[in-house]
C-alpha cells in the first residue's frame, strides 16, 4: 500500500493501472480516500524536482471504463464526481498547496503533452 500525500489531500494507493490503460500518461494509479471513496491519480510531471499529479474523485464505473481502455484517465479527471480535479505539486522536494481545477480547466491544461510545462506552470 502506498500513501499519496498533497498538501490538503491524501489518498492511500490501491493499484498502478496497466500501460494500456494510461492513455500515454506515464503512471496512473486508482486510489481511495479515508472516506473510502475511489479516486483518479494521473502522474502529470516526473520531473524529479518539480512533480505534479491531478487527482479526482471519479465512480467505480469510470474507473472500469478506465482500466478497460473504454475510457481516457483524462476524460475521466475532466468528468470527475464534483467536476474539478486536484493538481498536487511537489516543487524540490517541498509540497506546494494544491490547485483546485474545474474541469473545463483540466481540458485546456492537457491541450500540451503529457508530463509538458504548461501542464503545471502556477
Amino acid at each position: 500500500m502506498l500513501r499519496f500525500c498533497g498538501f490538503d489531500l491524501e489518498l492511500v494507493v490501491e493499484e498502478l493501472l496497466p500501460p494500456e490503460a494510461r492513455g500515454g500518461w506515464p503512471v496512473v494509479y486508482s486510489a481511495r480516500d479515508g472516506d473510502g471513496n475511489r479516486w483518479l491519480i494521473v502522474q502529470v510531471d516526473d520531473d524529479p524536482l518539480h512533480m505534479a499529479w491531478l487527482c479526482a474523485p471519479i465512480s467505480e464505473r469510470a474507473l472500469v471504463a478506465v482500466v478497460a481502455g473504454r475510457g481516457a484517465p483524462t476524460d475521466a479527471l475532466r468528468h470527475s464526481l464534483t467536476g474539478s480535479a486536484e493538481l498536487v505539486t511537489i516543487h524540490q522536494g517541498r509540497a506546494l498547496p494544491d490547485r483546485c481545477l474545474l474541469g473545463v480547466q483540466v481540458t485546456e491544461e492537457l491541450s500540451a503533452a503529457p508530463c509538458g510545462p504548461d501542464l503545471v506552470a502556477a
